[in-house]
Parts: structure tokens; sequence; C-alpha cells
């Protein structure tokens, strides 16, 4: 049972950092591209929950590849984005997806790890 109980931490830290587990009320504004909600410290203190928003233009692109690239501008090549949820089959969360039409074929992007992240409070671009 101990090896068990040892990984708890390791999961319970892994899913922590997706914004899905330490932000609630997020919302796409479809006409700015920009994603607002409120996040805790991201460390897994829920006591100090703090509004926050992010200009996902400055996070991702759209080429084809759904590349993520600083300043990408995304919103150029893309209309009728939405958000929904997909349960994630290794770790069982609800992970935050965005789904649009770029280019005239449906896109979607995987927001949590992948793209954006919580950064002791504040939604920001993932790699940047």
């Amino acid at each position: 049972m101990k090896p068990v109980f040892a990984l708890l931490p390791l999961i319970s830290a892994a899913i922590a950092d997706y914004i899905s587990a330490t932000c609630r009320n997020l919302t796409l504004d479809p006409a700015t591209e920009v994603l607002s909600g409120e996040c805790n410290d991201g460390q897994g203190n829920n006591a100090a929950w703090q509004p926050t928003s992010l200009d996902l233009n400055t996070c991702l692109v759209y080429d084809d590849a759904q590349d993520q690239i600083f300043n990408g501008n995304f919103g150029a090549q893309c209309d009728g984005c939405h958000l929904f949820y997909v349960k994630d089959p290794i770790w069982g969360y609800q992970a935050l997806n965005l789904g649009c039409i770029c280019s005239g074929t449906e896109a979607s992007f995987e927001l949590d790890r992948s793209y954006i992240d919580n950064k002791f409070g504040k939604l920001v671009c993932w790699r940047y």
C-alpha cells in the first residue's frame, strides 16, 4: 500500500497545474478571444480566488497545426470559438478545450497544460 500513497502527492501536484483544476468560472468572449475567470494561486490554496483574463491571440496561432506562437493572432484565421471540456483519459479530470472554425476547418486547442497556465493566480501563455 505504501507505493500507492507515495504516488498520490505526485498525481495531485500534476493535476493542480491544469487551469481546469485551479481556475473557475472560465468564459470566452468570442468577439475579442479573451479568456476570463477566477484562479487560485495554482499551488492548491483555494482561499484566494482572483479575477484574471488573457487574450488568446497572445498565445495561439492557427497554421493547420494549432501551434503555440507568442503573439500568433489566431483570431485572424479563426471564428465561432467556444470552450468545451473533455475528460482526460489518464487523470480523469475535465480538460478545457477551445473549439473554432479556422480557415473553414474545425479546429480544437487543448488549453490545459498545452497552451494556457495558471501562474500564481494569473492566466498566462504556457511557454512564455
